[in-house]
C-alpha cells in the first residue's frame, strides 16, 4: 500500500477552506489585511528582479538586476490576492518581495502586459500555511491566558483595532473624490490623520509601507503606454 502524502508544496483554496472551516471571502479578507500571503504557480514566466531607490521625496526609480524566465511559486501582493478571489481573475504586473526590491512581469512587444491570475490558480505555500496556523494558535493561547483588560472609565466596547479593510476603502474614496496627492508623504499624513480621527494609532512604519505599495503601483500605471 502506497504511503499517504502528508505534506504538499502548496495547497489550493478549496483545501484551505475545508481545513480551516472558512470561506474564500474570509481568505480574501485575511490577504488584504496582510495577515496571510497567497501565491500562484507559474512556468517559464518572464521576470525582472531589481531594487527600488528613492531619488526624491515620494519619487522612486527601479534599478534592474536580473531578467530571466521563472518557474515555481510567486507570492501576490495583498490587493492582487483580494482582487483575484473577489473578481475571479486579476492582471498582475508585479509580485510580492521584500521591501526595497521589486519583481515584475517582463513582457515583450508581442505579449500582453501583465500576467492574468485566475482564482483557480491561487495556492498557499506549505510554509505559509504552517506560519498562519501557528499565529492563530498563539493568538488563541494568549486570549485564554491573559484576562481582557477593563475598558477605561467613560469608554465602552472592545479596544480599537486597525481596520485595514476600511483603510483601503478610505484610500479608494479619497483618490476618487480628491485625486492623488502630490507626494507620498502627503498620503501618509492624510491616512495617519484618518486613523487619529478614529482614535487609532498604528505603527507609522506600517502606514508608510502600505502607502508606498499604493504609490509605486500608481506610478507604474502612469508609466504604462496608452492603449
Amino acid at each position: 500500500m502506497a504511503p499517504r502524502v502528508l505534506r504538499k508544496p502548496c495547497y489550493a483554496l478549496a483545501e484551505i477552506c475545508t481545513r480551516w472551516g472558512v470561506t474564500e471571502a474570509d481568505l480574501a479578507n485575511f490577504a488584504i489585511s496582510g495577515e496571510l500571503t497567497l501565491s500562484v504557480v507559474v512556468a517559464g514566466l518572464p521576470i525582472e528582479d531589481g531594487e527600488v531607490e528613492e531619488v526624491d521625496d515620494g519619487h522612486f526609480v527601479d534599478i534592474p538586476h536580473r531578467r530571466y524566465r521563472f518557474t515555481g511559486t510567486l507570492d501576490l501582493w495583498p490587493q492582487h490576492a483580494w482582487g483575484v478571489i473577489m473578481n475571479g481573475a486579476e492582471t498582475v504586473m508585479a509580485f510580492k518581495v521584500e521591501a526595497g526590491q521589486y519583481r515584475s512581469v517582463r513582457a515583450s512587444n508581442d505579449d500582453a502586459p501583465g500576467f492574468m491570475v485566475p482564482r483557480e490558480r491561487l495556492v498557499m505555500r506549505h510554509a505559509e500555511l504552517e506560519r498562519f496556523e501557528a499565529a492563530q494558535a498563539a493568538a488563541v493561547e494568549t486570549a485564554q491566558a491573559v484576562p481582557t483588560p477593563a475598558a477605561p472609565a467613560g469608554r465602552r466596547g472592545a479596544p480599537p483595532r486597525y481596520d485595514w479593510d476600511a483603510f483601503w476603502c478610505e484610500l479608494a474614496v479619497m483618490l476618487q473624490v480628491e485625486g492623488m496627492p502630490p507626494t507620498q508623504a502627503a498620503v501618509i499624513r492624510r491616512m495617519e490623520a484618518w486613523f487619529a480621527e478614529r482614535g487609532q494609532f498604528p505603527d507609522p512604519s506600517t502606514v508608510k509601507r502600505k502607502v508606498a505599495l499604493l504609490w509605486r503601483h500608481h506610478a507604474e500605471a502612469l508609466a504604462r503606454p496608452a492603449a
